[in-house]
Protein backbone atom coordinates (compact mmCIF):
# COMPACT_ATOMS: atom_id res chain seq x y z
CA UNK A 1 0.00 0.00 0.00
CA UNK A 2 1.53 2.98 -0.98
CA UNK A 3 1.03 6.14 0.72
CA UNK A 4 -1.53 7.63 -1.52
CA UNK A 5 -3.74 4.51 -1.16
CA UNK A 6 -3.48 4.74 2.77
CA UNK A 7 -7.07 4.64 4.11
CA UNK A 8 -7.97 7.93 6.47
CA UNK A 9 -8.87 6.07 8.98
CA UNK A 10 -8.12 2.95 10.69
CA UNK A 11 -9.95 0.07 9.42
CA UNK A 12 -10.33 -1.52 12.29
CA UNK A 13 -10.11 -1.01 16.14
CA UNK A 14 -6.86 -0.29 17.95
CA UNK A 15 -5.11 -3.08 19.46
CA UNK A 16 -3.22 -0.93 21.99
CA UNK A 17 -1.90 2.35 22.41
CA UNK A 18 1.42 1.31 20.40
CA UNK A 19 -1.18 0.56 17.90
CA UNK A 20 -3.01 3.59 17.57
CA UNK A 21 0.04 5.90 17.87
CA UNK A 22 1.90 4.12 14.83
CA UNK A 23 -1.79 4.64 13.01
CA UNK A 24 -2.11 8.19 14.10
CA UNK A 25 1.61 9.83 14.20
CA UNK A 26 2.96 7.44 11.00
CA UNK A 27 0.25 5.94 9.31
CA UNK A 28 1.85 2.50 9.53
CA UNK A 29 -1.28 -0.03 9.64
CA UNK A 30 -1.12 -3.05 11.28
CA UNK A 31 -2.52 -6.41 10.08
CA UNK A 32 -1.35 -5.26 6.18
CA UNK A 33 -1.46 -8.56 3.61
CA UNK A 34 1.85 -6.79 2.20
CA UNK A 35 5.44 -8.24 3.12
CA UNK A 36 6.58 -5.18 2.80
CA UNK A 37 4.40 -3.34 4.89
CA UNK A 38 4.14 -5.70 7.53
CA UNK A 39 7.79 -6.07 8.18
CA UNK A 40 7.58 -2.30 8.57
CA UNK A 41 4.67 -2.48 11.25
CA UNK A 42 6.69 -5.10 13.30
CA UNK A 43 9.62 -3.10 13.37
CA UNK A 44 8.41 0.12 14.30
CA UNK A 45 6.11 -1.86 17.15
CA UNK A 46 9.07 -3.26 18.06
CA UNK A 47 11.27 -0.16 18.24
CA UNK A 48 8.25 1.78 19.77
CA UNK A 49 7.80 -1.05 22.58
CA UNK A 50 12.01 -0.79 23.84
CA UNK A 51 11.34 2.91 23.57
CA UNK A 52 8.08 3.03 25.75
CA UNK A 53 10.07 0.07 28.37
CA UNK A 54 13.54 2.35 28.15
CA UNK A 55 11.45 5.37 29.29
CA UNK A 56 9.34 3.72 31.82
CA UNK A 57 12.79 2.29 33.58
CA UNK A 58 14.62 5.75 33.38
CA UNK A 59 11.60 7.39 34.92
CA UNK A 60 11.27 4.72 37.40
CA UNK A 61 15.00 5.37 38.53
CA UNK A 62 14.61 8.93 38.66
CA UNK A 63 11.56 9.08 41.09
CA UNK A 64 13.32 7.01 43.39
CA UNK A 65 16.25 10.29 42.65
CA UNK A 66 13.37 12.88 43.49
CA UNK A 67 13.17 11.37 46.41
CA UNK A 68 16.44 13.43 47.59
CA UNK A 69 14.22 16.61 46.86
CA UNK A 70 11.78 15.77 49.34
CA UNK A 71 13.83 14.45 51.62
CA UNK A 72 16.21 17.58 51.90
CA UNK A 73 13.25 19.49 51.97
CA UNK A 74 11.68 17.92 54.86
CA UNK A 75 14.94 17.62 56.99
CA UNK A 76 15.78 20.70 56.25
CA UNK A 77 13.85 24.00 56.56
CA UNK A 78 12.66 24.93 53.10
CA UNK A 79 10.39 26.39 51.00
CA UNK A 80 9.12 24.44 48.13
CA UNK A 81 11.38 22.11 45.97
CA UNK A 82 12.59 23.99 43.20
CA UNK A 83 11.24 22.00 40.15
CA UNK A 84 13.07 23.77 37.33
CA UNK A 85 16.14 22.53 39.29
CA UNK A 86 14.18 18.84 39.29
CA UNK A 87 13.19 19.18 35.81
CA UNK A 88 16.42 20.34 34.20
CA UNK A 89 17.86 17.40 35.84
CA UNK A 90 15.52 15.15 34.68
CA UNK A 91 16.18 15.76 31.59
CA UNK A 92 20.16 15.60 31.52
CA UNK A 93 19.25 11.93 33.62
CA UNK A 94 16.94 10.95 30.82
CA UNK A 95 20.03 12.10 28.00
CA UNK A 96 22.32 10.13 30.24
CA UNK A 97 24.28 12.70 31.37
Amino acid sequence: MKTKESPETYPVQFKDKIDEYLWKEHHILGGCCSSVESLKYSIAREVAEKLTDTFIEKACEFINKANLYLYHCISEECDLVDTDEMIEDFRKYMKGE
